[in-house]
């Protein structure tokens, strides 16, 4: 049976019985990645959701020149893959890579979706967390538009401290949609003010 920390974050939305907690754990395998590994390339079909049992991962697009554009980092006790391209089993248009060494339990889609149609909590489960996660994005969509470059990265700070120094500046700048030189003006003006 998978470490309770995987438990633990389904129990939060739902709860199983101990049988359907025991099958659900049986899906899982593990996946270990070293820092820089890819876990996902962009143009391939994303076939699994992933449960960060440790380690931190990020989830970047390249735009047309060649320029990286963070979306989505993920540590300990998140879920990270492509949803649209394990959805429509399309090909991704991410890339998804680890920041630090890692150990991820996967799940197969496929797996999971069988899961989720025997079992209505898992799926409650699941919807409960996409909605968790749409609410995120739609606010941090807000905030590109209604906040200035230093109000987005002090409320990054404040939001997600445990992330501030296990992800290099440059990854944290363009998921703020700035500069890297913007950002380290920005990033001394708010240790200054601390």
């Amino acid at each position: 049976m998978l470490v309770n920390s995987l438990l633990e974050n389904v129990r939060r939305y739902t709860a199983l019985t101990e049988e359907e907690e025991t099958q659900f754990c049986t899906l899982f395998t593990v996946k270990s990645l070293k820092r820089k590994e890819t876990l996902l390339q962009a143009g391939t079909v994303c076939q699994h959701e992933y449960y960060v049992k440790s380690g931190c991962l990020r989830t970047y697009f390249l735009d047309t020149r060649g320029l990286e554009h963070n979306i989505y980092f993920a540590i300990e006790d998140w879920w990270i893959s492509d949803l649209y391209s394990r959805t429509h089993a399309a090909p991704s248009l991410v890339n998804i890579v680890a920041v630090e060494d890692s150990e991820l339990y996967q799940v197969s889609h496929l797996d999971l979706e069988e899961f989720m149609r025997k079992t209505p909590a898992m799926e409650r489960f699941f919807r409960l967390s996409y909605q968790q996660s749409l609410v995120s994005q739609h606010l941090r969509s807000l905030q590109m538009l209604s906040m200035s470059g230093q109000e987005r990265y002090v409320h990054f700070r404040e939001q997600y401290p445990q992330l501030v120094n296990r992800i290099p500046q440059k990854h944290i700048a363009t998921f703020l949609g700035l500069t890297p030189q913007f950002f380290n003006t920005i990033h001394s003006k708010v240790l200054r003010a601390e």
